[in-house]
């Protein structure tokens, strides 16, 4: 390969990686923050006491337990489910 070549090998690289850079930074490709799915689960630690910011892993080593978290409370029917008189 010539000088040339080379050159504009390099130059066609540099090119294409630095658009892939731009791509990667712009806001359409990250996930949109605060829409992931909602921790259900949380360390209950040997002593009763709950730790939420421990990862499964770590309150498992600690010697906790990996609890889910109780069920929401049934919501009451709706007003308008009621039967008309």
């Amino acid at each position: 390969m010539t000088s040339s070549t080379l050159f504009r090998l390099a130059l066609v690289s540099a090119s294409i990686a630095c658009s892939t850079m731009a791509f990667a930074d712009s806001a359409a490709s990250a996930p949109a923050k605060g829409t992931g799915t909602r921790q259900n689960h949380h360390c209950k630690q040997a002593d009763g006491s709950m730790d939420m910011s421990k990862t499964k892993k770590a309150c498992l080593a600690d010697k906790g337990t990996w609890q889910k978290d109780a069920q929401p409370a049934a919501t009451a029917p709706a007003a308008s489910a009621a039967p008309k008189k």
